[in-house]
């Protein structure tokens, strides 16, 4: 194995058709030139969006196995970031922390935890409730950077944010949250009268705003591309700001394509077209 490749590990869903949880993760970190080594959470025959899937979550002793396999190789030292998704059993989530607590050990790396409780589109949680609160108890406490929604993060917080006063409040008098990076995705402040796409960094105490282009077009796995590209742009050394800017301009790109050929969801093209804007990037 080749010590200079930089390695991202991804402990996310699985499908196999279409562009959820690590489909569309270990996508965008490839397109980078990164490796993804992803760990699956759970296996299903399509997103839960589809009238029809299968599928079940990954035992917790074909998890620790794969867990252990990776460790065992040395990924975790060409590895700086893991990121962690949908994760919907308690064993998943209890392994997942045992996981990234030697992964911090090994080499001190960087987790960015996802949520992925649920959103306003479905109008609230779409994982079992027992599951969103273990995970918050188990998982929050071991991240560096948060990437929640806006539904979500007033769900860690347990109050409601409708502008920049209640977000910085939220966060500044949460024990938890007070000292961690959010990056708040799909941000909904009554400040953004344009209301475009906003992602608001919340961290020491000051908040920072990035937008994008609304593109009219509503599909899943955006938060799962977005959090891939920011884990990539962050292993090639950018700052987390520009991380960010970056990543909205790629997922923007990616939905302006969905919008203009009338897909219902992402597809490879969508996000290979995008590319072009990380290599813009790079120059």
């Amino acid at each position: 194995m080749n010590k200079s490749e930089p390695h991202i590990i991804s402990i996310q869903s699985t499908v196999s058709t279409g562009y959820v949880g690590n489909n569309s993760a270990s996508f965008a970190i490839q397109l980078h030139g990164i490796n993804c080594v992803a760990i699956p959470t759970i296996l299903l025959s399509s997103h839960t969006d589809k009238p029809v899937y299968y599928g079940e979550a990954v035992s917790q002793e074909l998890f620790e196995k794969l867990a252990k396999g990776v460790l065992e190789i040395d990924t975790a030292k060409q590895t700086k970031y893991a990121v962690s998704g949908y994760l919907k059993s308690q064993d998943i989530i209890d392994s997942t922390a045992h996981l990234i607590t030697e992964l911090k050990r090994q080499n001190n790396i960087t987790y960015i935890y996802d949520p992925v409780f649920g959103d306003t589109r479905t109008d609230g949680l779409y994982i079992p409730k027992e599951q969103a609160d273990y995970s918050k108890d188990r998982l929050l406490p071991l991240s560096d950077i948060l990437t929640p929604n806006h539904f979500e993060l007033e769900y860690i917080t347990g109050v409601s944010i409708t502008n920049e006063k209640e977000l910085l409040e939220a966060v500044n008098t949460n024990e938890q949250l007070r000292d961690k990076q959010i990056v708040l995705t799909t941000a909904e402040m009554t400040e953004n009268e344009e209301h475009r796409v906003e992602v608001i960094l919340v961290s020491n105490g000051q908040l920072k705003h990035f937008y994008a282009e609304n593109i009219p077009v509503e599909v899943v796995g955006t938060g799962d591309l977005f959090t891939g590209t920011l884990s990539a742009q962050l292993t090639l050394g950018r700052t987390l700001e520009d991380a960010i800017q970056i990543s909205m301009n790629f997922l923007s790109k990616a939905l302006k394509y969905v919008h203009s050929h009338q897909l219902k969801e992402m597809n490879a093209m969508a996000i290979l077209q995008a590319q072009d804007v990380l290599e813009v990037v790079y120059e």
